[in-house]
């Protein structure tokens, strides 16, 4: 009895560090494609990428066949295109399945990796659709590649030409802030964004990642009303104009304005609530440095003391058991965080002396 082909069952959610990726090469009789597959595959899986490949997952090597009215691009292919998070093309050999494989990832902005032995031929307009063009000699030699393009790859989803605009004009500007509002916190925040922005159906990317990007800028300028100087300086960057329209601009002032866990409103929009959750901390030695420098920053006369007090007791407003600090998106990271920090908060002595030991380590790695 011969095997009916089924649609492959391709999970919505994905580990951390991993990708789900659509896999196409040009198919031949035998076991040559299959073996070439095998091989590809397990030096995609050291990088943290599985594949869905409809020779294997829907056809089964040729035992399956499809059922009658129906076609394998359009019926199997093209909707797991769209629940997989990118698209691998092995080009080293040309077929017309791969361009049209190639038009539709890029029709609906999924990422095109293209991946050929060396020397082969690439042509322009694979080349000008793929996000990234990559040769190898043997299939171990697509490991590191990949590995980074999984670590790089929500950046992906952000416009190049924008992103390169916020890495050499916005980035620098943090140079100006202290430790806890430096650059590394806005990357995180900007990691953590692109995290929940996952969770939402037709979410802006550029959005969110402008949002995160200006959200702390100004708090050199005026800590306690940095939000409202944030978006202000957002507002004169005219460059940004070249990629948002004025409703576009106007929600990402709004979600600058309402990040602040402080606020006394709720954002108003969908950006400020994911850019808002992902400035909450979710590690305890994070809060422990950010919220000393910060009381240091504004209370340059403080002896230590003085500022571990001054710390014990704002996060005991932020993250107690009656805290400010607002959460809109689900996260089991934060919901441990929440149960350490309070129970480290229940022992002020406990804390204080957390605090003192881990800000002198800091110090001592500074000196050392």
């Amino acid at each position: 009895m011969v095997e009916i082909a089924k649609p492959v069952a391709i999970p919505k959610t994905r580990k951390p560090g991993t990708l789900h990726s659509f896999f196409a090469l040009k198919f031949h009789e035998g076991d040559e494609d299959k073996a070439k597959v095998e091989a590809i595959e397990k030096a995609l899986n050291k990088a943290g990428i599985t594949i869905t490949l409809m020779a294997r997952d829907v056809e089964k090597w040729g035992k399956a066949e499809i059922p009658k009215g129906k076609t394998l691009m359009t019926d199997y292919a093209f909707p797991a295109m769209r629940r997989c998070d990118c698209n691998i093309i092995e080009f080293s050999e040309k077929g017309v399945g791969l361009g049209i494989n190639a038009g539709y990832c890029y029709a609906i902005g999924k990422p095109i990796f293209v991946i050929a032995k060396t020397g082969s031929d690439i042509s322009t307009t694979i080349s000008n659709l793929a996000t990234k063009v990559i040769f190898y000699d043997s299939p171990d030699d697509l490991i590191r590649p990949f590995k980074q393009i999984v670590t790089d790859f929500n950046l992906l989803k952000v416009n190049n030409e924008l992103r390169k605009h916020i890495e050499t004009v916005v980035f620098p500007e943090y140079e100006k802030n202290e430790p806890a509002h430096s650059l590394s916190h806005i990357k995180y925040v900007i990691d953590r964004s692109f995290k929940f922005a996952q969770d939402v159906p037709d979410i802006n990317y550029n959005i969110v990642y402008v949002v995160a990007a200006y959200h702390d800028i100004g708090h050199h300028i005026d800590p306690k009303r940095h939000e409202i100087v944030s978006a202000k300086i957002m507002q004169k960057d005219k460059k940004l104009s070249d990629f948002f329209s004025g409703d576009e601009l106007r929600t990402i002032r709004e979600a600058i304005e309402d990040h602040r866990a402080s606020s006394d409103h709720e954002p108003r929009s969908i950006y400020g609530k994911i850019v808002s959750t992902a400035d909450r901390n979710n590690n305890i030695e994070a809060c422990l440095e950010r919220s000393y420098f910060y009381g240091k920053r504004l209370h340059p006369e403080y002896s230590d003391d003085e500022l571990f007090n001054r710390a014990y007791k704002h996060l005991k407003l932020k993250f107690g058991e009656n805290g400010y600090a607002k959460f809109f998106f689900k996260d089991e990271e934060y919901k441990k965080f929440l149960v350490d920090i309070r129970k480290l908060l229940s022992d002020k002595k406990k804390f204080l002396e957390r605090q003192r030991s881990y800000i002198r380590s800091i110090e001592t790695k500074k000196h050392s």
